[in-house]
């Protein structure tokens, strides 16, 4: 068995809630999340490469995160603004510097 750098969390997850969400459409979820989260945990642990995970992590984000690009730029243009926001406040000491 390969694996383990996440302690083998996705066969937990996979034992704990595929099939116990009382909800079909959660259960297919749940099952697609174990697969990501089973690439992500071969990847970090040197048996497969990043290639393999990232096409997982698309697979899974087009078929369960129904957005647009004006949804994804709208996103950006927000954690922008607040770390805009964050460092302004951050630095506010130096407007009284000279």
């Amino acid at each position: 068995m390969s694996g383990g750098s996440y302690n083998y969390m996705y066969c937990r997850i996979e034992d704990e809630y595929v099939g116990r969400m009382f909800d079909s459409q959660l259960d297919n979820m749940m099952k697609d999340l174990v697969d990501l989260l089973h690439d992500l945990e071969w990847w970090r642990s040197a048996d497969s490469d990043e290639k393999r995970y990232r096409e997982s992590v698309n697979k899974f984000k087009k078929k369960w995160f129904k957005q647009t690009k004006i949804d994804v730029q709208k996103q950006i243009e927000s954690k922008l603004e607040q770390t805009k926001d964050e460092l302004l406040k951050e630095f506010e000491y130096l407007k009284d510097v000279e």
